[in-house]
């Protein structure tokens, strides 16, 4: 029974703490996993789109459900924490560019893969520079950390698809 109470009371501090958020671009903000009361506050902060790149369809059918409840747009494309691919940058490209996506929400379980794609989309889609893209995610609030796993993963998709932008 205590360990049923404490999961209980870990459920209800994690439903009630701030979302993990990155707002890179005034449309575009990066965040973990979003709970149930997030729905309604990102429609008050003016986004109209959520991207949802887990791979968990079940999660991601309630979410579609929370989400469009409020009058977000819900679009589910689970990608590969590792190795992405080209496609699934220009992929999200199409979603980020379209303006009919409006204000984005970009979101995995951490905020950690976002982040990555992110700063692969700025290098691949847009020309920036890794040091622009890295100095971007640490001003939206990314730490260290972060910034050593984006550069190690980088590292690995330019070795698979651009050897020359290592």
């Amino acid at each position: 029974m205590q360990h049923q109470t404490t999961c209980n009371a870990l459920q209800q501090q994690t439903e009630v703490a701030p979302l993990r958020s990155y707002a890179v671009t005034d449309r575009v903000l990066l965040a973990a996993q979003p709970q149930p009361a997030d729905w309604q506050r990102f429609v008050e902060a003016g986004y109209q789109t959520v991207l949802n790149i887990r791979s968990d369809p079940e999660r991601a059918a309630v979410q579609a459900v929370a989400a469009r409840a409020v009058g977000l747009r819900y679009i589910h494309a689970p990608w590969p924490a590792y190795e992405l691919e080209p496609e699934h940058l220009a992929e999200f490209a199409r979603i980020v560019e379209d303006p009919a996506t409006g204000k984005l929400v970009f979101h995995c379980r951490s905020a950690t893969r976002v982040g990555l794609i992110w700063m692969l989309y700025r290098m691949v889609q847009q020309g920036w520079s890794r040091e622009q893209a890295e100095a971007e995610l640490r001003a939206a609030g990314y730490d260290d950390d972060a910034i050593e796993t984006f550069d190690f993963c980088a590292s690995d998709f330019f070795e698979r698809f651009d050897p020359q932008q290592r």
